[in-house]
């Protein structure tokens, strides 16, 4: 007869490796399949390897920074992020508080995290690698089979973990959606998010590398704000990256399509327009007898000034004392509103995470089972959640991970 387990995890990223290691806690005899030769790929090139894997935020800040974040409360009070860092001192990987209340292994390196997982994941449960599954199907006697194209194993619960759509040569390609819809599971259409966007060229020769702190961005339709973020950014040969972009690109991919949308930049949000105003009149007066570039040098870095003086309809060799009232609104405008248009992202193959995936109203929040399916369960990237970048999806892998492994069977 043929082996029958009580839990199989389809994925070994962090949410599924999670799942397993707390349904191996509690004695449940559970295996875990991984498409790729080893597990954890993903985890691996995180933070640039250095694995950002949670956040300093309270929960309620977590909540409200995710898409879908209300259906996260459940997972976030199973496991938080003080959980999260407690288990890692645990398993020998004691973290570091940096910037942006960041967490990072005090090693640097994402693949210490891996290895911690797959040791506590082999303490009390297997991992088989190179196994891609093909199909799912639940039997008559309520169990269900999975196949891959020269193996199938039989389990009494199913967990779906195969992440999002992005980074495909990890395993993260999109194929659990396909497993999901087969169980009648509605997937809201996977688009990138934390991704770089596709900007107008108009001044991208001059402000390719640029890279600016403490600015805001917004993404303009139609006269009105969508969206805005204040941070850090940098200009590309292609278009704009950094943590303020990274976090409107899952909104620009949603309208982009229908919708012509403006990316401005406001170069100078601590100032109110009063208080610039006075600050341009004095440099003006200051460099009355030099041109306009020189004096921008004293409110911009060199490398936009071109493109600025460009934007504004001004020449930028004409003396500071010659500016007209008009003029001045101008360059006012500028550093307020610089705007460029948005084209596009970039493809989902190169986005951080995923936007879209399995609809969170068919999933029970408390145990993230199915609805639809009993026994049937999902955690992590493949589920329609995503947040910014600073640890908050890890956060979420771990969270949800934790709570269908606690949950699953009861």
């Amino acid at each position: 007869m043929k082996e029958v387990f009580d839990v199989v995890v389809v994925g070994a990223g962090v949410a599924g490796m999670m799942a397993a290691i707390k349904a191996g806690e509690r004695g449940l005899k559970t295996i875990v399949l991984e498409k790729k030769s080893r597990p954890g790929i993903k985890l691996s090139i995180t933070g640039k390897g250095r694995c950002n894997f949670t956040n300093s935020a309270s929960v309620k800040e977590f909540i409200n920074l995710f898409h879908n974040g209300k259906f996260l409360y459940s997972s976030f009070n199973a496991f938080s992020n003080l959980d999260a860092i407690s288990f890692f001192e645990n398993l020998g990987v004691p973290s570091k508080l940096e910037r942006g209340g960041r967490y990072f292994p005090v090693s640097d390196k994402s693949q210490d995290v891996v290895d911690a997982l797959v040791k506590e994941v082999k303490k009390s449960s297997k991992i088989l690698t190179s196994f891609d599954v093909k199909d799912v199907k639940r039997n008559d006697d309520l169990t269900f089979t999975i196949s891959s194209l020269n193996n199938s194993i039989i389990s009494k619960n199913l967990i779906l973990a195969c992440g999002g759509a992005s980074y495909p040569t990890t395993g993260s390609d999109g194929s659990g959606y396909a497993l999901a819809k087969s169980f009648g599971h509605t997937i809201k259409q996977a688009i990138p998010a934390l991704v770089p966007i596709i900007l107008d060229k108009e001044y991208l020769k001059d402000l390719q590398g640029l890279k600016l702190k403490n600015v805001e961005t917004s993404v303009i339709f139609d006269g009105e704000s969508l969206a805005k973020e204040f941070g850090k950014m940098e200009f590309t040969s292609f278009g704009a990256s950094g943590p303020i972009i990274l976090a409107l690109s899952g909104l620009i991919a949603e309208e982009v399509s229908s919708k012509d949308l403006i990316l401005s930049l406001n170069l100078k949000p601590a100032l109110s327009n009063e208080q610039l105003n006075q600050r341009l009149l004095r440099e003006i007066d200051k460099f009355g007898q030099y041109n306009v570039n020189i004096m921008l040098k004293e409110l911009l870095p060199a490398q936009i000034i071109r493109p600025f003086v460009n934007y504004c309809g001004i020449s930028g060799t004409k003396k500071c004392s010659q500016i007209s009232k008009l003029e001045r609104e101008k360059i006012l405008n500028g550093f307020f509103n610089f705007r460029i248009k948005i084209l596009k992202t970039k493809d989902l193959k190169e986005a951080i995470v995923t936007r879209g995936g399995v609809v969170t109203d068919e999933i029970n929040q408390k145990t993230m089972e199915s609805k639809l399916v009993q026994g049937l369960y999902f955690c992590g990237e493949i589920i329609d959640i995503d947040a910014p970048t600073g640890g908050f999806n890890l956060q979420a892998a771990f969270s949800t991970g934790c709570l269908v492994g606690s949950s699953i069977g009861n």
